[in-house]
């Protein structure tokens, strides 16, 4: 009677067991049928086709978005590359203009002055207000 008690039945044991050995049998089994000469072939048509297919829907997205006059992929992209040059030249644009004012022993924050035109207008006189 002691014995039952120590010993428990795992159900989940056998189901545990039953899964290893199915997942070591499938792995030699897919591990053997991807190794053979008919499988690469077949993978080699697979991916062909798949990038045939890539290119068609590529071309025809590229003619449908031209005729709604949208933008396509590579249309953004090229937008973009070109934005980030003109960026890069405003960049160096701005170094190249604080380089001087901090020359000039401005501070680091400090903007550069900007010349205004002389004030000329002048306020009016009591008696021209009075008229």
């Amino acid at each position: 009677m002691a014995d039952q008690r120590n010993s428990t039945f795992d159900p989940l044991a056998s189901w545990r067991n039953w899964l290893s050995d199915a997942e070591t049998r499938w792995n030699s089994f897919f591990n053997q049928m991807m190794g053979t000469d008919q499988f690469s072939r077949a993978m080699s048509g697979f991916t062909e086709l798949f990038l045939n297919v890539q290119k068609s829907m590529t071309e025809a997205m590229g003619q449908y978005f031209s005729a709604l006059n949208l933008p396509t992929r590579t249309d953004v992209i090229s937008q973009g590359e070109r934005l980030s040059k003109i960026e890069e030249r405003l960049t160096s644009i701005e170094a190249s203009l604080a380089r001087p004012a901090r020359a000039g022993g401005a501070p680091e924050g400090a903007s550069i002055p900007v010349q205004r035109p002389p004030r000329t207008k002048q306020p009016q006189s009591k008696r021209e207000g009075s008229r």
